[in-house]
């Protein structure tokens, strides 16, 4: 029988007891407290077993880690470094692109105005009704095509560019005070219950916060 079978059997009995046991008077909490000993020696038993195999397998895995850590790291920053030069240069041709593109926009616009205004004057001479109002919805026909300059960036297959938008907190006041009117930016407001439970721990409840209920609960320890 190998030796984890052992403690498995010996555990066994602990668990099917603590499962069964019922207080119900001072005696069955004294058996049940002198049972908690019983329930910590197996637990130390556990962690004894098992504590040998996690260190080394602890050992091993920080070992890999560590290894890993030092191919990894200057590769993701060779990434890093690339993928910098390759958006400067593409952000770059962009800045170019949507220059050239508003230039040929606006010759385009201009093109399109002066040829409308020479409809119009050419309306206004003609004395026919008819002929006028023709001419002037040939006017209003023209409309500047929109100009599209294309890229210089070749496409790639498995690359792509993305604008995410992102937040930054400049005034932390203000953002609370605005949520106090506005449900949708209280639900984006987290409060450190890790911290407000150390000032409940620390004073016992004897402070008072809007909004905050200081509270004890009581719990169990055992220390066999």
């Amino acid at each position: 029988m190998s030796d984890e079978l052992a403690i498995r059997e010996e555990v066994s009995p602990v668990i099917q007891t603590a499962n069964s046991l019922t207080v119900t008077n001072a005696e069955e909490y004294s058996y049940g407290t002198d049972f908690l000993k019983k329930i910590k020696e197996a637990q130390k038993k556990v962690t004894d077993y098992f504590s040998p195999m996690k260190s080394k397998a602890h050992e091993a895995w920080k070992q890999i880690c560590n290894n890993e850590g030092e191919l990894l790291t200057p590769l993701k920053s060779a990434e890093d470094t690339t993928k910098r030069k390759l958006l400067s240069w593409k952000m770059e041709d962009d800045r170019k692109r949507e220059e050239e593109r508003r230039r040929l926009q606006a010759e385009a616009d201009e093109k399109a105005r002066i040829e409308r205004e020479r409809l119009e004057k050419q309306a206004e001479k003609l004395k026919t009704p008819e002929l006028k109002e023709q001419r002037l919805e040939q006017a209003q026909s023209i409309v500047p095509p929109v100009i599209e300059v294309q890229t210089a960036v070749p496409k790639v297959e498995g690359i792509s560019v993305r604008k995410t938008w992102k937040a930054e907190l400049t005034d932390k006041a203000a953002f609370v005070k605005a949520a106090t009117n506005d449900q949708n930016l209280m639900a984006l407001i987290t409060v450190d219950m890790s911290a407000l439970n150390r000032i409940a721990s620390a004073t016992k409840g004897g402070v008072s916060y809007p909004g905050v209920r200081f509270y004890e609960e009581t719990s169990m320890a055992s220390r066999f």
